[in-house]
């Protein structure tokens, strides 16, 4: 079985990009891989959506959110880490859609 992958997507009060990158997510090749939403501080509207996706996703998915004051990427970024369970980490911006084997090359030039 290969290492699991967690795949961290920043966000912040952008739920319609969000949408797509969760449901690309979805639709991935390589199924072996976590995600966790790191919100720098938006409103209820992002974890109610991220909600509705934990049982279609077809992974695991977690929210890691913190209060909004001002931007902290990084910070949330670095919360994001801690809460994960994967080998290698995968940074996304949660506007950047991944094609269908982004997983999987990401694996392949890890391994």
């Amino acid at each position: 079985m290969a290492d699991t992958i967690s795949v961290i997507v920043t966000t912040y009060d952008r739920d319609d990009a969000l949408a797509a990158v969760l449901r690309a997510l979805s639709r991935q090749s390589d199924r072996d891989f976590e995600v966790i939403v790191a919100d720098d501080g938006s409103g209820p509207s992002t974890a109610s959506l991220i909600e509705s996706w934990k049982d279609c996703l077809g992974v695991p998915l977690a929210h890691v959110w913190q209060e909004h004051r001002g931007f902290r990427a990084a910070e949330i970024r670095n919360r994001a880490i801690l809460a994960s369970r994967g080998v290698y980490c995968i940074f996304l911006d949660g506007d950047c859609i991944p094609r269908r084997h982004f997983v999987a090359s990401h694996r392949a030039l890890a391994e």
